[in-house]
């Protein structure tokens, strides 16, 4: 009766050890399936948004890894010194080689996220810190038909042209078809003058309003990316 007994208590023992390790092995892999959107990624700063399209200002120290986020809308980059990188999408290995970085001013548009979202973290294993500008379409995109001229378009999402500045030399804008951002990759301020007002703008990020003016004060050339986001 005693032997009994103590295989009883033996066995209950042994379930409950297992049980609590199966337990512990499932908590470990939910933890590690934890993500957050790209826009709530700390290092992938929310700069700008409403409700057509969302500005990320993207800055990775060297040798600093981003929590796990996920990319589920069409995004237009643009390189401010994007260094090169390591990449390990959820639940896989980190995937070798490193990947390349990005010179400045070289843009991306990346609307594959839509099929097959990405849900990934990485690591900036360059010497120097990874900057660049990220702008989502968080729209349905422009619908396209028979009519319309799609030379003019670089997809649905985005459209886009650098634009250059001489020295002293101004560029008006009237009333814009979609809204529209200007990312200065030069290092000289614009003066941007609206309603008779004039204002020196330093950030590297511009939402344009109608009726505007940017004009270049000083004596070198500037040059920017002008990006139409669709809808």
């Amino acid at each position: 009766m005693k032997t009994k007994l103590i295989l009883i208590l033996l066995t209950s023992l042994l379930v409950g050890c297992y049980g609590k390790s199966d337990k512990k092995e499932e908590e470990n892999k939910i933890s590690e399936n934890k993500f957050v959107e790209v826009y709530k990624e700390p290092r992938h700063k929310l700069v700008f948004e409403n409700k057509d399209f969302k500005i990320l200002d993207v800055q990775i120290k060297p040798n600093d890894t981003t929590l796990f986020h996920r990319h589920i809308n069409p995004m237009f980059y643009v390189s401010l010194g994007w260094q090169d990188y390591s990449e390990q999408s959820i639940n896989t290995d980190w995937k070798i080689p490193t990947k390349k970085g990005l010179p400045n001013g070289k843009t991306v548009l990346d609307s594959t996220y839509l099929a097959q979202n990405l849900i990934h973290r990485i690591t900036n294993v360059g010497t120097k810190t990874s900057r660049l500008i990220g702008i989502l379409n968080t729209g349905d995109g422009l619908k396209l038909n028979n009519e319309s001229n799609t030379s003019e378009l670089s997809n649905r999402w985005f459209r886009s042209k650098r634009i250059e500045l001489n020295g002293n030399e101004s560029l008006a804008y009237q009333k814009m078809e979609f809204p529209t951002i200007i990312i200065n990759i030069s290092d000289n301020e614009i003066e941007v003058i609206k309603d008779n007002k004039s204002s020196i703008h330093n950030l590297i990020w511009l939402v344009l309003e109608d009726m505007t003016q940017l004009k270049n004060t000083s004596n070198n050339k500037i040059e920017m990316i002008q990006i139409e986001v669709l809808k």
